[in-house]
């Protein structure tokens, strides 16, 4: 799924009326008037969902100075899962920030890994649109 298909798909179906980023080096993927964006599109499914502690302070910062909610997408071949990373923000930073060896970006060779720093979220703080 690209971003614009996940954008499209989460217009649909909460009437947020996001728009993608005009600018390729944007913090974040898409935004309206009252939330910002960040989407992460995987190939194949993980259990565990993570998002990386540097785009998390990053846009949690962002949507504070523009007075909006952060929102982190996630997509899989199982379905779309919204997390409200500014309304869950205080549960997500008391959670263990996880050292762990990962892609350097989304479109990888397998061999190109760095070290970056995640938190794993909840599996109780997303809202889940199945694709099946």
């Amino acid at each position: 799924m690209s971003e614009q298909e996940t954008i499209d798909l989460i217009n649909k179906r909460f009437d947020l009326n996001l728009v993608l980023s005009k600018y390729e080096f944007n913090d974040y993927d898409a935004e309206n008037e009252n939330y910002i964006v960040e989407i992460k599109n995987r190939r194949k499914f993980y259990d565990d969902k993570i998002i990386e502690c540097m785009k998390l302070f990053k846009n949690y910062h962002n949507a504070e100075l523009k007075e909006k909610s952060f929102l982190y997408i996630v997509t899989d071949e199982e379905g779309v899962y919204i997390f409200n990373i500014s309304k869950n923000i205080s549960r997500i930073i008391e959670s263990k920030i996880i050292k762990t060896l990962q892609p350097r970006n989304t479109d990888f060779d397998n061999n190109n890994k760095m070290v970056k720093y995640v938190y794993f979220l909840e599996k109780n703080l997303y809202t889940k649109i199945s694709l099946k």
